[in-house]
């Protein structure tokens, strides 16, 4: 497809979403559920269908260290490597992770699955290599072929997931797929991408197992073979589920998820999200947290080199109702934004590629990882501040009415002055 086609697509599908979903009776969770241990795990299952096991060893990996945690993964490999990609581009990251997965160990096998929608250069430029370095290779629902249908449904149900899975031991997800670098903090790069990931060791490791497996399969793959599921023992401390989330017309996993996450918080409710065009169901319950005094902050993306205007124009019209009932906003300034984080009080997280939109709830393959474990949230706490002082903070002036971008009155941190 062309390349200057696909935002036109995807705006317009984003648009269609959003009329589509947006309804009265959606999901809102007003119970104040506990915000960890046995009695939350239990409503994310009733949820999910997912509860929060023990037994997991947890760490953020971001920007820079995410392609050194993929060649790390890559080098300890011993029977299977598994990477599932929503968008792999050409560039200093894929030029690492082609050279590594060249070199990987003798006889591990190596399954890549990435959706094209988002990856126009992959074929031309990429899959003949991962091919001659012994990977096999599939396209998830891909969009041209000569027994694909080309309609409207093959362009709106993509796979936004993001997967690496080692020996079926150990995993990481994330907000993005391969793109042209990480950022690496100090001036801008606004070529670069901003992301979090999160490393796993422990049981979860078969749930992310088990969505690349279901993946592959309809991606013509077939079956993973049993050594792909080893029984796992428990490695640290942390409570850990992965929530797979597939598209659905009516309320999927990942709208569920959210729900219960910040029906939980009763202190703070720190989200960075990549995509936020959020339903009146998630706005409500922003809402309703601000009200009763959690501290709800939200960090989306900012007007990055390249970005479309029209999303962002969709995101800020989400601002006012927000911002005038206690919900504070920033705009993240030096790199694309593609992190997709929740932090719940001082215990609760959720790293994974979940928009929250109305597109990728209704369309969308998702997953993110649910995480109780206190080291991690300190850790996320302290990366969300850090991002903070590369963005703008947002304020609503409720006395100015001269249209939708004069109401907000932007207040610029020393490391963004300028930037707008």
């Amino acid at each position: 497809m062309n390349r200057f086609l696909r935002p036109l697509l995807a705006c317009l599908l984003l648009g269609t979403a959003c009329i589509h979903r947006d309804h009265p009776q959606a999901l809102r969770v007003h119970e104040d559920l506990p915000a960890s241990g046995p009695d939350l795990s239990l409503a994310l299952y009733q949820s999910v269908g997912v509860g929060l096991r023990p037994g997991h060893v947890v760490e953020l990996v971001q920007d820079e260290r995410i392609p050194e945690a993929l060649e790390a993964e890559i080098r300890q490999a011993r029977e299977s490597l598994h990477l599932l990609v929503s968008s792999w581009q050409p560039g200093e990251a894929s030029e690492r992770l082609l050279r590594a997965l060249a070199e990987r160990p003798p006889g591990v096998v190596c399954r890549v699955l990435v959706d094209d929608f988002e990856s126009p250069d992959f074929v031309d430029e990429v899959q003949s290599r991962l091919v001659q370095a012994g990977c096999e290779v599939r396209t998830f629902r891909p969009l041209i072929g000569e027994t694909v249908v080309f309609d409207d449904e093959r362009l709106k149900a993509r796979n936004h997931r993001q997967l690496v899975i080692r020996d079926g031991r150990s995993g990481l997800t994330g907000g993005s797929g391969v793109g042209p670098s990480w950022w690496r903090g100090g001036k801008e790069r606004t070529e670069a991408w901003r992301d979090t990931y999160v490393h796993v060791r422990g049981p979860a490791v078969r749930q992310l197992q088990q969505a690349f497996a279901r993946d592959w399969l309809e991606a013509g793959g077939g079956l993973l073979p049993e050594s792909a599921f080893p029984r796992l023992e428990p490695q640290g401390e942390a409570r850990a589920g992965f929530v797979a989330s597939s598209g659905s017309p009516t309320l999927s996993h990942s709208e569920r998820m959210v729900q219960v996450l910040a029906a939980s918080a009763r202190r703070r409710l720190w989200l960075t999200n990549a995509c936020f065009i959020p339903t009146a169901a998630t706005v409500d319950t922003l809402i309703r947290k601000a009200q009763e005094g959690v501290d709800v902050r939200i960090l989306v993306p900012g007007l990055f080199h390249g970005a479309s205007r029209g999303v962002l124009a969709a995101q800020r019209a989400t601002y006012e109702r927000l911002l005038a009932n206690g919900v504070r906003l920033w705009e993240y300034q030096p790199a694309s934004l593609h992190a997709s984080t929740l932090l719940v009080d001082e215990r609760l997280t959720a790293v994974g590629s979940t928009h929250l939109e109305p597109q990728s709830n209704a369309m969308l393959e998702e997953g993110a990882l649910v995480v109780e474990d206190p080291q991690l949230a300190r850790a996320l706490a302290d990366s969300f501040e850090r991002d903070l002082r590369h963005a703008v903070e947002i304020r609503w002036d409720g006395w100015r009415r001269r249209g939708v971008f004069d109401r907000f009155s932007y207040k610029l941190p020393p490391s963004v002055t300028g930037c707008r």
